[in-house]
């Protein structure tokens, strides 16, 4: 479990990523719950703008251990993960 610890501290943009995804997850799981009761979707909408905040505060957090390579590259991570999967996981719902 350290060897878990010590990847993720190497660069902290990754354990940012992990809270994402499990943010990403659990309002997802929420979203699908909503839409089987009548949801209306403003809980992804909600997850998309915080996560587009989040997404730059991600980069700039890994391009300062990074190097420019980094923040491009978690730029385009956190994107997929913030604004793109909570949009096809409700357009599959």
């Amino acid at each position: 479990m350290q060897e878990v610890w010590d990847w993720l501290l190497v660069n902290p943009a990754r354990f940012l990523v992990l809270i994402s995804l499990v943010v990403t997850w659990l309002v997802c799981a929420a979203e699908h719950q909503g839409r089987k009761s009548g949801g209306s979707g403003w809980l992804t909408l909600a997850r998309i703008s915080v996560g587009a905040i989040f997404t730059l505060v991600t980069a700039v957090v890994a391009g300062f251990f990074g190097g420019v390579g980094a923040f491009f590259g978690y730029l385009v991570l956190q994107a997929f993960v913030c604004v793109l999967i909570p949009i096809v996981w409700v357009e599959k719902i």
